[in-house]
């Protein structure tokens, strides 16, 4: 019996450009420990094999802190055995391999696994366990490929003789990607034309699927961990499998549960008219976790004057204190003129009311902050800025 962990799309050291450092370094705790979990897992079955379909790191230069978890996550991986076979992925593996190696080979040079590197020839490894024999082979992707490339067209494909026979990818399957998925596409005419190969194990998507193309199963794992709002409906998790000759006595998929995430969104229709913030606040309150990533999306139509009676920096700041994470998204609020008519055509008015156009410029220098302090700041600047206007002009 030969047991197999196929895993991809771990992301370690994801960076969160709006999060402070405390919490980008407990966020990456946390995407390491799901890491963590599929090697847990390995160890624990007893598998022959851990198979990684590409972007076990966010980017192509993570920092030593990931590099030396993900060394001692292959160290006890080889301390029990498990023979470790990965390729990388488009997030990293730099553009220009002239530059510099992708970072997992790094782990190949000691010894700790085998790395498939060629893009335009699928290498194999051979090996026979318990009377069964499994070739096992990958190709590293192409970051420069176009969207309507085929990344298996002009690419060698050899296997040696074997009762089962495997090829790890990384790229959007037809008919698997979600709107908006823009790289090359591995075409399921094209996989369902490769007849010497039983099972496409494919990372890059992060929600995961299973496919039967003819002859071929395609298996997609998914990522470990949800890493973006938009990812909420997605399961992290990985594939087991079992092989007893060339029967494939079970296909399963492993979850994490990954960390709390919610997006809540309030229409600007139902906010009132009075005190519009503590109607938010108390929304807020009731959403609100600790250990949650919590984005607030505010969408609809509203006049400048509505606008402006919402106070989005002390919205912003209960919602950080209540959450792990706060995201307040502002992008879906249509602001119509103060001076529109039924029909949101402008009247021209006969003044500037600079006191509230110094009010929108500090808005969106506000909306633009990277960071607490920027934000801190640019609301301490507005006060002083207005009041001073005030006083110039009382």
């Amino acid at each position: 019996m030969i047991r197999i962990v196929f895993t991809a799309d771990n992301h370690l050291n994801r960076y969160y450009a709006k999060m402070t450092r405390d919490q980008l370094r407990e966020r990456r705790k946390r995407i390491r420990q799901a890491f963590k979990e599929t090697v847990d897992f390995c160890i624990k079955q007893n598998a022959h094999f851990y198979l990684h379909g590409g972007d076990l790191f966010d980017n192509p230069d993570p920092s030593p802190v990931e590099l030396a978890f993900v060394a001692r996550e292959f160290k006890r991986l080889q301390a029990h055995g498990v023979k470790v076979l990965a390729i990388s992925g488009n997030h990293d593996m730099p553009r220009y391999m002239g530059e510099s190696a992708t970072p997992i080979r790094i782990y190949q040079e000691l010894d700790a696994l085998r790395v498939f590197g060629k893009r335009t020839e699928v290498e194999f490894e051979r090996f026979e366990i318990d009377g069964t024999s499994i070739a096992i082979g990958g190709l590293a992707p192409d970051p420069r490929a176009s969207s309507d490339a085929d990344p298996l067209q002009d690419v060698q494909i050899n296997p040696p003789a074997a009762d089962v026979k495997i090829v790890l990818l990384h790229g959007g399957v037809e008919d698997t990607v979600p709107p908006g998925f823009e790289d090359a596409l591995f075409r399921k005419a094209t996989l369902a034309s490769l007849k010497q190969i039983d099972y496409f194990l494919v990372g890059d998507i992060h929600n995961t699927d299973k496919l039967n193309i003819e002859h071929a199963t395609v298996l997609i794992p998914g990522a470990t961990e949800r890493l973006t709002f938009g990812e909420i409906k997605n399961e992290p998790g990985f594939y087991y499998l079992e092989f007893d000759g060339k029967t494939a006595r079970k296909i399963q998929r492993k979850t994490i549960e990954p960390q709390a995430m919610r997006r809540h969104e309030l229409r600007c229709g139902n906010l009132p008219t009075d005190n519009p913030t503590e109607y938010v606040f108390e929304e807020i309150r009731g959403i609100s976790h600790n250990d949650q990533l919590l984005q607030l999306r505010v969408e609809g139509i509203l006049d400048r004057d509505a606008y402006h009676q919402l106070k989005f920096f002390d919205l912003w700041r209960l919602g950080s204190e209540l959450n792990f994470y706060f995201d307040l998204d502002k992008s879906q609020i249509e602001i119509r003129a103060r001076n529109a008519d039924e029909y949101g055509n402008v009247v021209p008015e006969e003044r500037v009311d600079v006191e509230r156009e110094l009010e929108r410029v500090a808005d969106e220098l506000f909306d633009a902050a990277e960071n607490d302090d920027q934000r801190a700041t640019i609301q301490e600047a507005r006060a002083r800025v207005v009041n001073l206007y005030r006083r110039e002009n009382a």
